[in-house]
């Protein structure tokens, strides 16, 4: 395994989400391959799905781009590359905090911890995410949070 495959990948995965947390959604799009299979397990109950990398950012924009606060934090990166291929695990911890539902932290934030698995393509324009998993292992706050933050921004 090369050193700067491994740095980069790992820089791929961190942008993907570091950009939704900015809310730069064509930079999000960008990082995506043409295809690019997600399951993000229980956290908005959709299972695996097969997407283009624009309906990748569709879907995250209407998840996650109504949420005041998101802060996605990675650690523990595991990197196996093959060729065009690369697999990252890590664990993440993602923060979502909204103040539409109220002052109560029980209510207004939704803390997920879980492992995640990235799988990155290397393309003419770089490495690109063409699979993008998570598993949630714990959360606290609001299990209900997307949900509600729907809710009262339609309201």
């Amino acid at each position: 395994m090369n050193a700067v495959d491994i740095a980069e990948a790992i820089q791929v995965v961190t942008r993907g989400f570091t950009t939704a947390d900015e809310k730069d959604w064509d930079a999000y799009e960008a990082l995506r391959a043409p295809v690019v299979m997600q399951d993000f397990g229980g956290v908005d109950n959709s299972g695996s799905s097969s997407l283009t990398a624009h309906d990748a950012r569709v879907k995250a924009e209407r998840t996650i781009g109504p949420v005041a606060l998101t802060q996605h934090q990675l650690s523990s990166f595991v990197v196996d590359v093959e060729g065009d291929e690369a697999t990252v695990r890590f664990y993440e911890e993602a923060l979502h905090v909204h103040p539409a539902l109220g002052a109560d932290p029980a209510v207004n934030t939704w803390v997920v911890f879980g492992k995640g698995t990235q799988k990155l393509t290397r393309t003419g324009a770089g490495w690109k995410i063409s699979h993008a998993a998570l598993v949630p292992t714990h959360s606290t706050g609001n299990p209900t949070f997307l949900a509600d933050v729907a809710a009262a921004l339609s309201a």
